[in-house]
């Protein structure tokens, strides 16, 4: 499982995010902080590009920028 690391601000506090990538068990990727679980990431596939949301409203108001890194970051190791 591939693991991806964003740094971002909340609330003018530096938070490191840990990404684990979906997999055919876990279709979701997860997002962690500090270890614990704070909500996922759902990647779906459209004609006009990947769609990304989230499932908690903290996930949800990342997806994009989260979807975008993630994106890049694949590209670039591949």
């Amino acid at each position: 499982m591939q693991k991806y690391t964003y740094i971002t601000k909340v609330n003018e506090t530096k938070v490191t995010l840990t990404i684990h990538s979906a997999t055919a068990v876990v279709p979701l990727y997860q997002v962690f902080t500090a270890g614990k679980l704070i909500g996922c990431l759902l990647k779906e596939t459209q004609e006009q590009g990947p769609i990304w949301s989230g499932t908690t409203a903290f996930t949800q108001e990342l997806a994009l920028e989260l979807g975008d890194f993630i994106r890049r970051t694949d590209e670039f190791s591949h």
